[in-house]
């Protein structure tokens, strides 16, 4: 059965796309959900009539998504938190106290698309890597330093 999806599906595909997929599937998950419509003539027409405005929101989307990604490689981060012995930390740094620190600066980034090589539990400087869309992310440095005694 064909599909167009409403909204962005994990594991099948993004809005907009018209999509194959089996009959229960279709109408036991994806149409109560309101995640997909019935890609009958009618439905395909319009979505090729719109295909062009899709496609510009998508590169305007992709420009921004760019240009924020170009702002986040120039930050440096600086954490400030307590430390003990040999540089521990009490506790670790988060992606939602680094989201946080990002919003500080004027970018929003929801914290689950900060992705962390290393948990962060000492002093230094760690990379951390923030996926903006698929194909866009930047790479950032994150440095941790002790809190003023």
């Amino acid at each position: 059965m064909k599909v167009i999806l409403k909204r962005d599906v994990k594991g099948l595909g993004h809005a907009g796309d018209v999509k194959e997929v089996k009959n229960g599937y279709a109408r036991n998950l994806l149409f109560p959900t309101g995640a997909a419509a019935l890609a009958d003539a009618g439905a395909l027409a319009n979505w090729e009539r719109h295909r062009g405005e899709r496609e510009a929101r998508e590169q305007g989307l992709r420009a921004d998504a760019e240009a924020t990604a170009e702002r986040l490689r120039s930050m440096k981060l600086e954490i400030a938190v307590k430390a003990g012995e040999k540089n521990r930390l009490f506790g670790s740094v988060t992606n939602r106290e680094i989201a946080e620190l990002i919003g500080a600066e004027g970018i929003e980034v929801d914290r689950h698309d900060i992705h962390l090589r290393v948990p962060i539990k000492m002093l230094g400087e760690y990379k951390a890597e923030v996926r903006l869309m698929p194909g866009v992310a930047a790479e950032m440095t994150i440095s941790v330093v002790p809190l003023p005694a």
